[in-house]
């Protein structure tokens, strides 16, 4: 018998990036870096609380106004840095958020969570080494701390970034992914699983939204038939406020942070901060409520979710997992590894992972494509 079905949409920053919204992590390190040159060019030193960047000459072979037009017309890290490292002395409060703009300024993709996590188990190795009698937190909590500064500058810049846009032209823009959201899978997909009603809708659409937008409600709300659960928080939200940490308690390294006894190694991992509101637990009585498919709409599937995620793709009930691309077969052969990465169960993600659907598009704005 084929059952009623439900459908979880995992929504990432891939989704905001089609949108047009700068709010990709190496967005927020450009813009922070920007906003800090151009405040030391105007005073001739500034200072946060992560950084501070000097003038060496205070005379300026050049009027204030050209170097800050030439700061915002840099658009990557590197090529900003090149340009004011020769004026400036530049000096960084944490290790690691240097360690952050050096890997941007090396060209490398960098997943801020992923990177604090692998420096969490770099200090802790650091921290089992020393002397019984002499041990010191130190260095975790200033790496917590940075984490903390940054989820104060991320929740800022992520306010511009929204107040910038104007969503409502994107509607008719995105409608056919709005469609195909609030529609019964393709008739040659739901022939491949078992269990799926291919006739009907799904009966709840829950978007389970990683980004800190408001994006989703605006573009792909449809009323009472989808729900829309801020899993990782919203900006300015004092109940709901934004989760910047690390979401993989399963493996052996957190073990070893649990057994060392020390609280400060798990403030950042996200299981603690979903409590705070009820959203995690309203997704698990979703999960429960009745049999569902998966829709992943620009979500990366990073180990730094892999809790949440295997929570979802190994459940007893989830029929299918589709993914959404806008770079054709390259991109989702690579996001399928990913979501392989939370399976402990392989033949089961050969089983519910679905093929490559074509017809699966995020819309690009023509910008961005």
């Amino acid at each position: 018998m084929v059952n009623d079905y439900n459908r979880i949409v995992l929504i990432g920053n891939g989704f905001d990036k089609a949108l047009g919204l700068k709010t990709s992590y190496a967005d927020f390190i450009l813009n922070y870096l920007q906003e800090v040159a151009i405040e030391a060019f105007r005073n001739k030193s500034h200072s946060t609380k992560l950084m501070s960047i000097k003038l060496l000459n205070p005379n300026l072979t050049q009027s204030v106004d050209t170097y800050i037009d030439y700061i915002k017309r840099k658009y990557t890290v590197k090529d900003l840095l090149n340009f004011i490292k020769g004026v400036t002395n530049i000096s960084y409060k944490y290790d690691f958020f240097k360690d952050i703009v050096d890997q941007y300024v090396d060209a490398r993709w960098v997943d801020i969570e992923q990177n604090y996590f692998n420096t969490l188990k770099h200090h802790f190795t650091k921290f089992k080494a020393q002397n019984l009698y002499t041990k010191n937190l130190e260095d975790i909590i200033a790496l917590n701390n940075c984490m903390d500064e940054l989820t104060v500058e991320l929740n800022k810049f992520i306010v511009k970034q929204q107040n910038n846009i104007s969503l409502s032209f994107m509607k008719s823009h995105f409608s056919s992914l709005t469609d195909k959201i609030f529609e019964p899978l393709r008739p040659d997909h739901s022939e491949l699983v078992k269990r799926h009603n291919r006739q009907k809708v799904p009966v709840r659409v829950i978007f389970l939204n990683f980004n800190y937008t408001n994006t989703v409600k605006q573009i792909l709300n449809k009323g009472a038939k989808s729900i829309n659960l801020h899993i990782h928080g919203t900006v300015n939200d004092e109940n709901n406020p934004i989760i910047f940490g690390y979401g993989d308690d399963t493996g052996e390294e957190y073990k070893q942070f649990e057994v060392e006894g020390e609280n400060e190694f798990l403030r950042k991992i996200k299981s603690f901060h979903y409590p705070r509101t009820n959203n995690y637990h309203k997704l698990l009585n979703y999960l429960e409520e009745r049999e569902f498919d998966v829709f992943v709409v620009g979500h990366s599937c990073g180990l730094s979710d892999k809790t949440l995620l295997k929570t979802i793709f190994e459940h007893e009930k989830c029929l299918a997992i589709q993914n959404f691309h806008y770079k054709g077969k390259p991109e989702d052969f690579n996001k399928r590894m990913e979501i392989s990465r939370h399976f402990s169960n392989k033949i089961l993600m050969r089983e519910r992972v679905l093929p490559f659907d074509a017809f699966a598009l995020i819309p690009q704005l023509p910008e961005n494509k």
